[in-house]
């Protein structure tokens, strides 16, 4: 392994910058950016967004200077392309504007990123602190931009920010640990894992913060909308995903490639400019990565726990947490199952088998991305914990040693513990707040829409309560979420129509029944069987100790150090 700071990695702020990101870009080159930044809340609610970004300049981004300039210029980019494809109270957009697309696809190839928003952007790169000398928490935060400008949403995020602090002193904790095994420093590697679990323990106290100043109502029909990507997303409009204009990979200025347009269909060149991505996720952040791939924990496609072979069936039906798409719609003409093009196999080789995990991998900064890569094969933390759960069938362990399973496990825990709290968020602020629907009664949030027990009822309801959501017209206007589960199918007119007419057997494909009973993600997925399934996952990698002074028959599971080996 490297330093930390090779991997762009602050032993101090972690994954955050070691200085906090770029309130402005310094560059009057690039003012028409920032201006629309600080307007973009205020057109985005007069419905004039979309008409100044088509007045807006095509500027290069080569002539940002460093990595902060590109950071904050993929944050402002992240803000204003998703403002302007989903709207507020408009119809989706299926084509980002060239003077978007362009610079926007160069900084995040520049980055190592995938043009779209992600953890980076909002959480990493989006905050600043009140007091410079104060700590980083929750009491010295402020986000730097927002889609909606509630607190609610700066609250989501800065929770955020503040675990990935929390977590920071775990990373020079966990690459320490490797040297220490190695030279059978137990008492460091003692000190190590209590830093690791202290960490844990002020991550799971600022997750549960979360609850405090950000509503479940606010979150769901407000502000997840804005952080949806365009993959899996055929029910508003994006069969295919978003045309990113002037982005055509087919084509490259050093090379010769061009010449092949001649022989596409006007199908296939249009189906070529397409590009399929997942928004925001938690799945995102490298440092719960870290820890997984620290402590061994094994993620396996969702649903099984070994590998699958999808029939006919399954394809139809294919979930993108065990069967990712490509990010371009066109590899599916030559892969009709809808997977990627065949390339070279990625580096994960330990703990990481679960395909929607490794395909958040691309939504990492490349630098903290190659850390987890090395981290893989580096990692030594659970074969010695292996080793050390086998030498007490034998003999007895010193108390160093008794510790040293003790803390493996405690870390362990309390991973579980946060896995725990995100499921129940997950539940509160996307589960229910799904079955509820849109609802302006009650002060604005929402209420369970059940018809009242005659015996009890008192009075009559001045609007009707029905037992599902209202899909109207009207309800999908006034809440962009309700788009989201409401409506279905090809918009006549549109180049997805155009599209479907030359390849009916892509884009539909991907519809999901919204009487399946499935909540999806911001990335356009069925988000609680994964969750919770990590969550097991997590609490499965335990492993039992034996107290020769209680019980010397404890019988081990088979989950040995030579059993651990042979599956890799």
């Amino acid at each position: 392994m490297q330093s930390l700071e090779s991997y762009d990695i602050s032993p101090q702020t972690g994954f955050l910058p070691s200085q906090p990101p770029l309130r402005r870009l310094p560059s009057a080159y690039f003012a028409p950016w920032e201006s629309l930044m600080e307007d973009c809340n205020g057109l985005l609610l007069a419905g004039k967004l979309r008409e100044r970004v088509h007045k807006l300049p095509l500027l290069d981004s080569i002539r940002l200077q460093n990595v902060q300039e590109y950071r904050r210029a993929f944050l402002i980019l992240c803000m204003v392309s998703h403002s302007y494809v989903w709207g507020k109270h408009e119809k989706t957009l299926e084509i980002l504007p060239a003077c978007l697309a362009v610079p926007w696809t160069a900084i995040a190839d520049h980055l190592g990123l995938c043009p779209v928003v992600c953890h980076a952007a909002v959480v990493l790169w989006n905050y600043r602190l009140l007091d410079k000398k104060g700590p980083l928490d929750l009491s010295n935060l402020t986000t730097l931009e927002t889609y909606t400008g509630s607190l609610d949403e700066s609250w989501f995020y800065l929770v955020t920010t503040e675990i990935e602090g929390a977590g920071a002193p775990c990373l020079q904790a966990i690459t320490n640990s490797i040297e220490h095994i190695k030279d059978g420093d137990y008492s460091e590697l003692i000190d190590d894992l209590q830093v690791v679990h202290s960490a844990l323990e002020n991550m799971n106290s600022a997750l549960q913060r979360m609850y405090e100043k950000c509503d479940p109502y606010v979150f769901y029909w407000k502000i997840r909308p804005y952080l949806a990507g365009w993959e899996n997303m055929a029910e508003v409009g994006l069969p295919f995903g978003l045309i990113y204009e002037g982005i055509d990979s087919h084509w490259d200025a050093e090379t010769d490639e061009y010449a092949d347009m001649s022989h596409l269909s006007e199908g296939e060149r249009l189906l070529r400019q397409y590009r399929r991505y997942a928004g925001g996720s938690a799945a995102q952040s490298s440092l719960i990565a870290t820890f997984d791939v620290a402590f061994g924990v094994e993620h396996h496609p969702t649903g099984q726990k070994s590998p699958i072979k999808l029939d006919s069936s399954a394809l139809l039906n294919r979930d993108r947490y065990t069967h990712p798409q490509s990010t371009k719609p066109a590899d599916e003409l030559n892969h009709p199952d809808g997977s990627a093009t065949p390339q070279t196999p990625p580096t994960f080789v330990r703990t990481n088998r679960n395909r929607f995990l490794r395909a958040m991998r691309k939504y990492m900064p490349l630098n903290h991305r190659k850390f987890l890569e090395d981290l893989e094969v580096a990692a030594n933390l659970r074969p010695f914990m292996l080793q050390l759960q086998e030498k007490q069938l034998i003999t007895h362990l010193t108390e160093k040693e008794t510790r040293l399973l003790e803390l493996y496990n405690g870390c362990l825990n309390q991973l579980k513990l946060f896995r725990d709290k995100h499921v129940q968020i997950v539940t509160l602020y996307i589960v229910n707040q799904s079955r509820k629907g849109a609802n302006t009664g009650n002060g604005g949030y929402a209420s369970d829409k059940k018809e009242p027990t005659p015996a009890k009822a008192t009075f009559t309801p001045t609007v009707p309560i029905k037992e599902k959501p209202d899909t109207s017209e009207a309800v999908t206007a006034l809440y962009p979420q309700a788009a989201l589960e409401s409506e279905r199918g090809i918009r006549e007119g549109s180049v997805s129509a155009k599209v479907n007419q030359f390849f009916p057997q892509l884009g539909l494909a991907k519809h999901v029944d919204p009487k399946s009973g499935v909540v999806r993600g911001t990335g356009g997925t069925n988000i609680m069987p994964f969750l919770k399934q990590s969550r097991d996952e997590t609490n499965d990698m335990k492993l039992p100790i034996i107290d020769p002074k209680v019980d010397s028959k404890t019988v081990i599971p088979e989950k040995s150090f030579t059993d651990w080996i042979l599956r890799r």
